[in-house]
């Protein structure tokens, strides 16, 4: 009976995280606009935001990501900071230069070795005892 349970939360997690594909609007403003094709050499996953006005997040492979907007009169899209309108010639060039910033900055990698973990944990014990050492002894009251 537990294996029953513990395999019916299993699909319950796997049904609540299944996949639903892109849009094909927005599938295309990544192709056309942002002249992002192939789109698997450049994103690695896309995910329904949970904003007003609806929007997606676009994860690109190199770890870095934006946001892909709905808005009123075209598709807008949030890199860092900045909105750029994808109807508008000019933002939409500013918006290309600025993925291409996104995508070729140098990112921090993920996986860091366990040494250097250890040697930050380490430091991090020696300030908090030199913190307590630093402290004034309580006086005696007379």
């Amino acid at each position: 009976m537990k294996q029953l349970r513990e395999q019916i939360k299993k699909e319950i997690i796997k049904l609540m995280e299944e996949k639903y594909p892109l849009p094909p609007e927005l599938t295309k403003a990544l192709e056309d606009d942002l002249k992002l094709k192939p789109l698997i050499r450049y994103v690695a996953d896309t995910k329904a935001a949970a904003t007003v006005p609806p929007s997606y997040e676009i994860f690109l492979t190199n770890g870095t990501s934006f946001l892909l907007i709905y808005e009123d009169f075209s598709l807008a899209v949030k890199i860092e900071a900045k909105k750029y309108h994808l109807g508008v010639m000019e933002e939409l060039s500013l918006a290309k230069q600025h993925l291409n910033r996104l995508l070729s900055s140098p990112q921090i990698p993920s996986n860091i070795d366990t040494d250097e973990d250890t040697e930050s944990e380490d430091a991090d014990d020696t300030s908090f005892e030199d913190e307590a050492v630093d402290e004034p002894a309580e006086e005696p009251e007379a």
